[in-house]
């Protein structure tokens, strides 16, 4: 499969930039995840690399092959670039059974009869529909639309699938199921896979890598673990992590004992209970098999989250403490200090 680059991409519709600027490189046999709040740009950066939109500028180029580039004059068509697309609303010809949906990209580029019909049954098998073959659209719930949705363009043995917000309209516990058939599908078929989504568990559950966006532009592009990690502005800390990091201004009393940084973001599974500074429980959150604490530290509120049934009570005085290289220390304008400074006990 090929690799896609975009390079210093924007797009532009007369007011400020969807996309400003935006340079990320898809390797081959990546899950890439564009993830970020709605209005972010992901979905247009999606569109420009389907072809649906044209970038203002920059350039993006499958492999080898420059598709997009409008100070060259250059821009080569969806229908010719290689790519399968699946959008949120899954687009089933609703006349049509299920093997004649599946079949339909087959037919439009003439793929013999016998051929056709040993692929369809292929990919049919591998994503377990093959015993709706003779239903209609109508007749299936969102989870089997989905599968349909995926056995279509995976049917043409597309170069790269894009994926857009593909599982919004699920319930909870099919998207649970559709999150664990897109990994597998991801690894049966290697297909170089790019994501739109907002929700931070579908791209911390999927994804190789993630590329986080803001306001048209990339924050971060790394592993899921490295996002979690080392978010590399609170943008990136805040927006990852569930429940959200505790962020402390650096110029009160806490941030001062914490190391004196600008900005300082704990995680709430970081924080420990059973020594150190002194804090009162304010609330204790059931979440079903786990706890979130509410603490209060001076005039600071602090989330702590633990597997273990708490044996504590609102008014409690409790001591907590953070490891040292737990802490996410932040300057005056966000971004990641690499120094971590240094911590005093007063």
């Amino acid at each position: 499969m090929p690799a896609i680059e975009l390079t210093d991409i924007t797009k532009s519709y007369g007011g400020p930039a969807a996309v400003g600027g935006v340079t990320l490189r898809v390797e081959d046999g990546d899950f890439m995840c564009l993830l970020g709040p709605s209005g972010c740009g992901k979905t247009t950066m999606l569109r420009m690399l389907a072809g649906l939109e044209t970038a203002t500028a920059g350039r993006i180029a499958i492999g080898n092959r420059v598709v997009d580039c409008p100070a060259t004059g250059v821009f080569v068509g969806p229908e010719k670039r290689k790519l399968g697309l699946v959008f949120q609303s899954y687009a089933l010809w609703p006349h049509m059974t299920v093997a004649r949906n599946i079949e339909f990209g087959l037919r439009l580029r003439k793929i013999p009869a016998a051929q056709m019909r040993a692929e369809v049954a292929e990919v049919m098998e591998k994503l377990s529909i093959a015993k709706y073959a003779d239903r209609y659209p109508s007749q299936l719930s969102g989870g089997q639309q989905q599968r349909v949705a995926l056995a279509r363009m995976l049917a043409v043995r597309p170069d790269v699938l894009l994926l857009d917000e593909p599982l919004s309209n699920l319930d909870a516990a099919l998207r649970l199921e559709m999150r664990a058939e897109l990994r597998r599908i991801h690894e049966e078929f290697r297909t170089t896979i790019v994501f739109v989504t907002h929700d931070q568990w579908e791209a911390m559950t999927l994804a190789t890598r993630i590329a986080v966006m803001k306001d048209g532009l990339l924050q971060q592009v790394g592993t899921p673990d490295d996002i979690y990690a080392r978010p590399a502005n609170s943008f990136v800390a805040r927006f990852i992590g569930n429940p959200p990091i505790n962020m402390i201004d650096g110029a009160g009393d806490l941030g001062r004992s914490l190391g004196g940084a600008p900005l300082i973001g704990l995680r709430p599974e970081d924080i420990r209970l059973g020594h150190g500074q002194p804090a009162t429980v304010r609330s204790v959150m059931p979440t079903g098999g786990s706890w979130m604490v509410e603490l209060a530290v001076g005039v600071e509120r602090l989330l702590h989250s633990t597997q273990t049934r708490p044996d504590l009570r609102a008014g409690q005085p409790v001591l907590w403490s953070i490891a040292p290289d737990h802490l996410h220390h932040f300057d005056i304008n966000g971004s990641r200090l690499q120094r971590t400074p240094q911590l005093c006990h007063a």
